[in-house]
C-alpha cells in the first residue's frame, strides 16, 4: 500500500510541490500575465470597433405606449433611420450629392435605435407612476464609412445631425400651422361671390380651430387670453356677421354687380348636376339588376368604377355616392331658388340712385365688418399658434439628453480577458511546477551520480591500498635471516 500511495498524485504532494516552486510560480505567473495582457491589448486594437451614441427622451403622455403627442402610433425607430432623415442630416453637414449617395445606406446599416426606460417611479401597489422614455441612437464605426469621411470626429457630427434633425422634424410635425391668410375687400365680386368666398374661409378656419382644440384642449394663450375652443366660438360670431351681410342683400334685392344673372346661372348649374346624377343612378340600378341575374356587364363610363364582371358591392357604393351627390345638388338648387324668391320680391331697379347707393354702402359696410372680424381672428390665431409652438407644449416634447459620446465595442470583453488571463495563470503555475520537478529530479540524479562516482573512487582507493599492503608478505626481507646460515657462508668463503 505504501508503494501505491507513493506513486499516486495527492493534494499533499501537490502542495509540497507548490511550496517548492513558490518563487518560480510567482516569476512565471508575472511574466505570463504581462505577456498575455500585451497580446490581448494588441488584439483589442485590431478587432475593437468604436461606437458613437446619443440619447433622446420624450416628455409627453402616451410616449410609453409608442404614441405620438396627438394620440396616434409613432414609429420612432423607422423615422430616425429613414433615408430622408439621414440624407437631410448630411445636407446640413454640407456633404456633396455623391458623398451622400455613398454614405446614406452605410449609415443606416450601422445605425441602431434602442428603446430604454429610466427613472421609474412605482407606487406601493406596483403601479408605474412616471418614468423617462428614451431612445439610444448608436452609430457604429465601419471601414467603408472611414474611407468616405475626413476624420473620426465626423462620426460625432453625423450622429448629432441625425439626432437633431429627427428632433426638429418631430417638433415640426406636431406643431400647429396654418395656410389661412387675411382677406382683402372683394371689390370685383358680386354679393353672392363675396359671401361664398368669405364663407369658405370661415368654414376652413372653424374646422382647423376645432382640430387644435381637440389636440390641445388645455392650452390657453396668455397673450390672447383665449383657448382654441373659445377661438372657435369667436369664429361663429364672425359667421353670424357674414349672414347679416347676405340677409341684407337678399331682403333688399341688391342687384349692383350682376347678382340677378348670377342667381339664374347657379340655378341652371344645379339643375344640370341633378340631371347628371339622376341618369347615373338610373344606369347603375340597371347594372345592379343585371348583376343579380348573373350577367357580365360593364359599368357606364359616367360611373366611378368599371369592373368586368362587376362587384355588386362596388356598384351599390357607386349608387350611394351618386345619390349623395344628387342630394347636395338639390340642396344647392333649393338655396338658389330661395334667393331668387327674395330677389323677385324686391324691385331694386325701381329705387332712386340715392336709395341704391345707400343700400349698397350699407351692404359694403356689413361685408367689411365680416372681413375685418375674420382678419382680426386670423391674426390672433397665428399668435396663438406661435405661442403654442415656442412654448413648453412643443419645445419640451423631446430633447437630446446626451451629447454624442464615443465608446469602444470589442469582442475581448473584461470577462473574456479575465478568463484568458486565468487560463494563462494556471498554465504558468503548472509549467513552473513541472520545471521545478524536472530540475529537482535532475539534481537528485546528478547527486546520485556524484555519490556513485564517489563510492567508486573510494572503492578503487581501498583496492589500491589493499594491494599495497599485501605486497611485502610474499618477498624475503633483505639483510635478515638465520645467523647460522650467514656464518656458514662466511666460512665457505674462507
Amino acid at each position: 500500500m505504501e508503494e501505491n500511495n507513493n506513486e499516486e498524485l495527492t493534494f499533499r504532494k501537490i502542495w509540497q510541490q507548490i511550496k517548492k516552486s513558490g518563487v518560480r510560480i510567482v516569476v512565471y505567473a508575472l511574466i505570463a500575465l504581462i505577456v498575455c495582457g500585451g497580446i490581448l491589448g494588441i488584439c483589442d486594437i485590431f478587432v475593437s470597433q468604436s461606437q458613437y451614441e446619443t440619447r433622446i427622451t420624450y416628455y409627453y403622455s402616451g410616449a410609453e405606449l409608442g404614441e405620438n403627442p396627438w394620440g396616434g402610433q409613432e414609429d420612432v425607430v423607422s423615422d430616425i433611420k429613414s433615408a430622408n432623415n439621414v440624407s437631410t442630416a448630411l445636407d446640413k453637414l454640407q456633404y456633396s450629392d455623391e458623398e451622400k449617395d455613398a454614405l446614406v445606406n452605410l449609415i443606416i446599416r450601422n445605425l441602431n435605435v434602442i428603446s430604454a426606460v429610466d427613472n421609474e417611479i412605482v407606487n406601493e401597489d406596483g403601479t408605474l407612476m412616471s418614468a423617462n422614455y428614451s431612445y439610444r441612437i448608436v452609430l457604429s464605426q465601419d471601414s467603408a464609412i472611414d474611407k468616405l469621411i475626413k476624420s473620426r470626429n465626423d462620426y460625432n457630427n453625423i450622429l448629432s445631425a441625425v439626432t437633431t434633425n429627427h428632433i426638429e422634424n418631430f417638433k415640426k410635425k406636431f406643431s400647429f400651422s396654418t395656410s389661412l391668410g387675411n382677406l382683402a375687400v372683394l371689390d370685383s365680386y358680386n354679393a353672392f361671390q363675396k359671401y361664398d368666398t368669405i364663407r369658405g374661409h370661415l368654414n376652413a378656419f372653424s374646422e382647423e380651430s376645432k382640430t387644435w382644440a381637440e389636440k390641445a384642449s388645455s392650452f390657453v394663450s396668455t397673450s390672447q387670453d383665449m383657448s382654441f375652443a373659445s377661438l372657435n366660438t369667436r369664429i361663429q360670431i364672425a359667421s353670424q356677421k357674414l349672414e347679416n351681410y347676405l340677409n341684407f342683400v337678399l331682403f333688399n334685392g341688391i342687384n349692383a354687380n350682376g347678382e340677378t344673372q348670377y342667381v339664374e346661372l347657379k340655378l341652371t348649374e344645379a339643375a344640370d348636376m341633378i340631371a347628371i346624377y339622376e341618369e347615373e343612378i338610373k344606369t347603375l340600378n340597371e347594372v345592379l339588376a343585371l348583376i343579380m341575374q348573373n350577367k357580365d356587364v360593364n359599368l357606364p363610363n359616367s360611373g366611378t368604377i368599371i369592373v368586368n364582371p362587376p362587384d355588386p358591392k362596388a356598384v351599390t357604393e357607386a349608387i350611394s355616392l351618386a345619390v349623395s351627390n344628387k342630394t347636395l345638388a338639390q340642396t344647392d338648387k333649393n338655396a338658389w331658388e330661395t334667393r331668387k324668391t327674395y330677389f323677385n320680391s324686391q324691385d331694386f331697379d325701381s329705387k332712386s340712385e340715392e336709395e341704391k347707393a345707400e343700400l349698397i354702402n350699407t351692404a359694403n359696410a356689413l361685408e367689411l365688418e365680416a372681413i375685418n372680424e375674420y382678419n382680426a381672428l386670423i391674426d390672433s390665431y397665428k399668435l396663438m399658434i406661435d405661442e403654442y409652438n415656442s412654448g413648453y407644449n412643443v419645445s419640451s416634447l423631446v430633447r437630446m439628453t446626451s451629447v454624442p459620446t464615443q465608446s469602444t465595442n470589442s469582442p475581448i470583453t473584461m470577462k473574456v480577458g479575465l478568463i484568458v488571463e486565468l487560463m494563462v495563470l494556471i498554465i504558468a503555475v503548472i509549467v513552473a511546477m513541472l520545471v521545478t520537478g524536472k530540475k529537482g529530479a535532475m539534481v537528485l540524479k546528478k547527486k546520485a551520480a556524484e555519490e556513485q562516482q564517489e563510492v567508486v573512487l573510494i572503492e578503487n582507493s581501498q583496492e589500491v591500498n589493499n594491494e599495497q599492503n599485501a605486497e611485502p608478505q610474499g618477498l624475503p626481507a633483505q639483510g635478515l635471516g638465520d645467523p647460522t646460515d650467514q656464518d656458514i657462508d662466511s666460512n665457505d668463503v674462507e
